[in-house]
């Protein structure tokens, strides 16, 4: 149940990150004038930067050369790692009082400060924030702690109020595709990319390290093309595609909102350049033109509902089926 020393992209400066430009200002300023809080909450989308963000911000505080070496690979004493453990979902009260609050008051080995980065803090037990909190109310004067974390909602009133909050927006995908292309990536696969990431440029990195998403996306695409046109028994055995990925059924419910939104996003505003998935809007605009916006809007809502229905385990086949009947031209 040991901190772990912290490892992986820790060479990371705040000029090399992507975006998040008054973020990166209000913690070089805090390490450049010497106001440096006891506790932040980086918060967050899954791939935004956060990890990144937060090793910069731990490099400047170490310093010198020789620390930023040390703690680039992993071999810094004085910075841990908390995460839920291999066996576990959540980071349990007494991970934190073994790995933090039993260590934090061993002084540094070599540097000014000791940094604790606790890693998907958002899986911080109540138990375990409360066996926290009076840490983080009166640390040791070298003490920082850095929570990671999707939402701040998942922290206790408590913990909020006693950290500085550092929000990551969500990218934008045109800074996305620039980076991707710089990157020697196609312009296309770029784009499709940075489109269903939303905002992610970890996510749209995963994405194109996969190949079976082009295809699911190419596949799910090529159906919704064809589905105004289709007789409703063809339009039904749509739900085909939800078996052939069936591991991805989240994924590919996220990219069928998004070609619905881009169909809306037509209607509304007649300006096809204003359509996300760029490398089909041919076939966006030719879908949307057989659709009024009250019947797109209806089937955000639908493809929403069914999401939801699916994660509380109903009935897969009636809601897959209740799905596709969204699609028919009536």
């Amino acid at each position: 149940m040991c901190a772990q020393v912290l490892g992986g992209h820790s060479g990371a400066s705040f000029s090399a990150i992507l975006g998040h430009e008054d973020a990166k200002r209000h913690l070089s300023e805090a390490v450049r004038d010497g106001h440096i809080s006891h506790a932040y909450l980086f918060e967050g989308i899954p791939g935004v930067g956060k990890k990144t963000l937060a090793d910069a911000f731990v490099a400047e505080l170490l310093g010198n050369e020789e620390e930023k070496r040390l703690f680039a690979h992993g071999n810094h004493p004085d910075v841990k790692k908390i995460r839920p453990l291999p066996e576990k979902k959540s980071i349990s009260k007494e991970q934190i009082q073994t790995d933090l609050v039993g260590d934090i008051d061993i002084r540094p080995y070599r540097s000014r400060y000791k940094v604790y980065i606790i890693e998907e803090a958002d899986k911080l037990t109540v138990e375990a924030q409360n066996t926290m909190l009076k840490t983080i109310e009166e640390p040791p004067s070298y003490g920082v702690i850095l929570l990671l974390a999707e939402r701040a909602s998942s922290f206790l009133p408590t913990i909020i109020s006693r950290c500085v909050k550092i929000s990551l927006q969500p990218l934008s995908p045109d800074l996305i595709v620039d980076t991707l292309v710089s990157r020697g990536i196609r312009e296309k696969d770029a784009r499709a990319a940075a489109v269903f990431a939303q905002g992610s440029l970890g996510k749209a990195l995963m994405l194109l390290s996969d190949e079976d998403f082009s295809l699911m996306r190419s596949d799910l695409f090529g159906f919704l093309t064809k589905a105004p046109e289709l007789e409703p028994i063809d339009v039904l055995r749509g739900s085909a595609l939800f078996e052939t990925y069936k591991k991805e059924t989240r994924q590919l419910l996220d990219l069928m909102l998004l070609w619905v939104r881009d169909e809306l996003i037509y209607l509304a505003t007649g300006d096809p350049n204003r359509i996300m998935a760029a490398d089909y809007r041919e076939e966006i605009v030719r879908s949307a033109e057989r659709y009024s916006l009250e019947k797109l809007t209806k089937l955000v809502l639908l493809i929403r509902q069914i999401d939801t229905d699916l994660s509380q385990n109903v009935n897969r086949d009636l809601a897959l089926d209740k799905l596709m009947t969204g699609f028919m031209i009536k």
